[in-house]
Parts: C-alpha cells; structure tokens; sequence
C-alpha cells in the first residue's frame, strides 16, 4: 500500500479553504495513480464522510468530489490522527532531507507499503514529523522546493511506478 499523508500545516482550530482544495487536488491524483489518500492533523473533521461532504459541496476539482467519494467508498481515504503501523515506512517529502534519513527513488520504489507525508503551505513539514518520519525524500533530488500541488503531482507519479503514458 502506498499513501500520500496531507499534513495540516495551517489553522488547527477551524476549517480554510486551503483545505478543501488541496484535498480536492489530492484526490484524482490518488484515485488515478492507485494510492491511498491520507489526512494527518484535520481535527475540525469528525469522519471521513464529513470530509467527503465538505468537499463535494465545495468543489468542482475532480468532477465535483467525485474521486474522494470513490476513494472513500474503496476504502483508501483515510483520516488520521497519528499513522498506523501498517501504512508501512513513513517517509518525509521535503526538499531539505537530514543527510542521515535521506532515501532515494530506488529506495522509495523498493518499500512494499510506505506513507509519504507532505505538508501543506510554505512552511512543510512541522519539525517534529521531520524528527519522527524514519526516511526523507527530495523528490527533486536536487534541493528544489517545489509548489504543493507540483510536489502532489510529482510524489504520486513517482510512487506508483507509473511508466511514461498507458493512454
């Protein structure tokens, strides 16, 4: 199983827009790659049919919601409060890896079930994930901090082993 992890590096206490959308984003994304959709800290969210409701009520990303509510009913959305041990290694995204916890593509691509947490906004990752994931991963390779819906795009593409193009 592979997961993509929202992390909830915004308000803690109430719902933004910046959390509709980038879940709406996340969602075809995951859908169409085969991943599990995570959310890691999104306390203002009861269950993950609040969410689906929330999300489909607000947008128009990914045929209205329509991927969440697939994702939901597949089983593969998931809300969380800590990550459970079978989501596999636990893998920070972030474009400044701790030279003792850096993974490469090949490493990544070689673990049967991984979680990669990504932080949402400008600030990533919250320093005690960092402390805590056992692998960082620069998806860039290169030091490059990329964009969250850019770095959602590229983290899926890469974990799913998906080649250049089926279609």
């Amino acid at each position: 199983m592979k997961v993509l992890c929202l992390v909830n590096t915004y308000d803690k206490l109430r719902l933004h827009e910046i959390h509709l959308r980038s879940v709406a984003r996340a969602a075809p994304l995951c859908y169409a790659f085969g991943l599990h959709l995570a959310l890691l800290d999104f306390p203002f969210w009861k269950n993950e049919e609040d969410v689906v409701s929330q999300v489909v009520d607000y947008t128009t990303i990914g045929e209205g919601g329509k991927y969440l509510e697939l994702l939901n009913d597949s089983g593969k959305f998931h809300l969380l409060e800590k990550i459970p041990a079978h989501f596999g290694e636990v893998v920070a995204t972030t474009s400044k890896p701790d030279p003792k916890k850096r993974v490469s593509l090949r490493e990544v691509s070689s673990f049967s079930s991984a979680t990669f947490l990504m932080g949402l906004g400008r600030k990533g990752l919250p320093r005690e994930i960092m402390k805590k994931a056992k692998y960082h991963w620069d998806v860039t390779g290169r030091g490059v901090s990329l964009e969250t819906c850019t770095a959602m795009g590229v983290i899926v593409t890469m974990v799913s082993g998906a080649g250049c193009c089926d279609g």
